[in-house]
């Protein structure tokens, strides 16, 4: 990296070799589209990238359930949702535990509360 004038850091910039990510605890809105036991589709004004892990934490009632996802399919929806989300994405749920799979269950109601 060539630099022009009077270097004032302590230790110089190095480019890192080849590519690099960065995993952000940031929050992105969604609207869950629709759900099953395996998945979930998402309704979202940011763009989603296949490959990309998260976190979902939805709501339903007083429930509220975390588990984690992977983006495997991403769409740009030619008709937004009602809150103007164009982004459409399918996303598989990782291994839950559980405590997760019944309560996920219970909200889908394929389980007894």
């Amino acid at each position: 990296m060539a630099h022009i004038g009077v270097e004032r850091r302590r230790t110089p910039r190095i480019e890192p070799n080849g590519e690099r990510t960065l995993s952000l605890g940031v929050s992105v809105p969604a609207e869950v589209v629709d759900i099953s036991l395996t998945g979930v589709q998402l309704a979202s004004k940011t763009v989603l990238r296949v490959g990309d892990r998260a976190e979902l934490r939805a709501t339903v009632g007083a429930r509220t359930i975390s588990v984690a996802i992977e983006i495997r399919r991403v769409a740009l929806d030619g008709k937004p949702t009602r809150g103007g989300a164009p982004h459409r994405a399918g996303a598989v749920f990782a291994p839950a535990n559980t405590e997760q799979r019944t309560m996920l269950e219970q909200l889908l109601g394929t389980e007894p509360l």
